[in-house]
């Protein structure tokens, strides 16, 4: 059984760090895993700008952890200036949980997370991820498969139960911890809400009263002011952060300020605009020109931009047919932010159509 050791706190009491065995995750705000986001390249920017304690992979179906499909998926590369970093598994068959494990720990990787909770039908469909919460006896022969064959730390990700009439987020952490599980995060939603309603983080504080190793919340963190309510509110060890971190990656940075009673920074267009033209160079000189292309439109159609015109520019710079053309798309929409960080002296009716007219040119 692990004991929890807090070793710090913050101006306001509140823990500031926890163990996963002999791991200190400090700051205790983390990037949450999400597929199709959190590769090397989203971690890493998250990371440069500070406040994020610990990072983790995409999940990885366990059957692809070979050699082979390691090399053309690439979804747990990773640099060393990531570390500390959690590398994520899907699967329900406990023997080959069990290899994959023993190549993530190869790979280098500091912890290691198990999916209980992708609602996913693609996942759920194969008996991955939340589709284990119906059956915990095989997720009890999971954990332990795992657990007996690494000698890093295994965390669980998981949600509180299936649905509404199967409830069992209790019996699970109790079995995590059983089984030899170093920590723990919750999403307290069902399988059956997806990401509908809200995020029930008393059950997130049952949790944290019914085992003795780490326990981290996760969702509908929103802003920084947030986040140190969770944290007050639950109890719990740390706290997650998905969603909000694509639409405001300086989250963790403003979680760090607000706790420690500085200044919180809030980003203004002209540093969203260069984050934006940083990440699109960053994908150029890692992928493909159309993958880098593909990363630039997923990362800002979810980035709170704040802008006039801000939907006309996510659609055109979703219709853009190449890097060059949604570059010159930023250029021209944050023009006018970009010396001053005054807005354009136009209404939002100007502003889209100037947008536009830019499209139709460049395509």
């Amino acid at each position: 059984m692990t004991t929890i050791q807090q070793t710090a706190q913050d101006g306001y009491g509140l823990p500031y760090a926890y163990q996963v065995e002999t791991i200190t995750i400090q700051p205790n705000i983390v990037l949450a895993p999400m597929a199709g986001v959190t590769d090397s390249l989203f971690r890493r920017m998250i990371q440069q700008i500070g406040g994020c304690g610990l990072v983790s992979s995409e999940m990885t179906n366990a059957a692809s952890v070979t050699p082979k499909a390691l090399k053309h998926h690439g979804l747990l590369d990773y640099l060393p200036e990531e570390r500390p970093i959690t590398m994520q598994l899907s699967g329900n068959d406990p023997d080959l949980m069990a290899r994959a494990a023993q190549t993530v720990e190869a790979l280098g990787a500091d912890i290691l997370d198990i999916n209980c909770g992708c609602p996913s039908p693609k996942v759920t469909g194969g008996g991955h991820g939340a589709s284990l919460l119906r059956d915990l006896p095989r997720l009890s022969l999971v954990l332990q498969a795992v657990r007996k064959a690494v000698s890093i730390p295994v965390t669980l990700k998981f949600r509180a139960g299936w649905d509404e009439r199967n409830l069992n987020y209790l019996e699970t952490a109790r079995r995590a911890e059983d089984a030899g599980i170093a920590a723990l995060a919750l999403h307290p939603r069902t399988r059956e809400q997806r990401y509908t309603g809200e995020a029930d983080w008393e059950r997130i504080a049952q949790v944290k009263q019914a085992v003795s190793i780490a326990v981290i919340g996760s969702g509908d963190v929103q802003d920084a002011a947030d986040a140190l309510h969770r944290l007050t509110q639950s109890g719990v060890d740390g706290v997650m952060i998905g969603r909000a971190a694509i639409a405001n990656p300086w989250i963790f940075r403003q979680v760090e300020q607000l706790r420690h009673g500085e200044a919180v920074f809030q980003p203004s267009p002209a540093d969203k605009y260069h984050l934006l033209c940083a990440y699109l160079s960053a994908c150029e000189a890692e992928m493909n020109p159309r993958l880098a292309l593909n990363r630039l439109k997923q990362l800002i159609g979810q980035l709170h931009l704040g802008l006039p015109g801000s939907a006309a520019l996510r659609s055109t710079v979703q219709r853009s047919q190449s890097t060059t053309q949604a570059r010159l798309l930023l250029d021209h929409a944050f023009a006018g932010y970009l010396d001053t960080g005054v807005p354009p002296p136009e209404d939002t009716f100007t502003v889209i159509q100037r947008i536009k007219t830019v499209a139709s040119m460049v395509q």
